[in-house]
């Protein structure tokens, strides 16, 4: 696979090794943005943490080529403010405050219980 660029077209979810950076960047927000919506996000909170994932790694890497290069093009100062733009759009969407997290049912609290006091066979 080639390496991901800020301009890459389309980020393939199974095509990232789980091991890179850019792998480990998606997991963790992903992770904790899912955390943030009480654990069980919506239909409409799913698809605002998938691009709030692409915008990031999109960022991330922007962030990247202007460390190493030290050269920022008109274009890619606007894409740039573009991303951030819609970036902090989604997140203030997606919500502030974190929403509680479910607490467990009472078969999940049981079930523990249940199978402790099974006899072996």
């Amino acid at each position: 696979m080639s390496r991901f660029g800020p301009y890459t077209r389309r980020i393939c979810w199974g095509k990232l090794d789980g091991r890179s950076r850019e792998a480990r960047l998606l997991r963790d927000t992903r992770h904790s943005l899912i955390e943030h919506c009480g654990g069980i996000p919506n239909a409409v909170q799913s698809a605002m943490i998938d691009q709030i994932c692409q915008l990031t790694l999109r960022i991330n890497a922007m962030d990247k080529k202007f460390a190493e290069s030290g050269a920022l093009t008109d274009h890619d100062t606007r894409t740039y403010l573009a991303w951030s733009n819609s970036l902090v759009r989604l997140l203030r969407d997606l919500g502030v405050k974190q929403q509680p997290v479910k607490p467990p049912s009472l078969v999940e609290i049981l079930r523990p219980a249940a199978k402790a006091e099974r006899p072996a066979r």
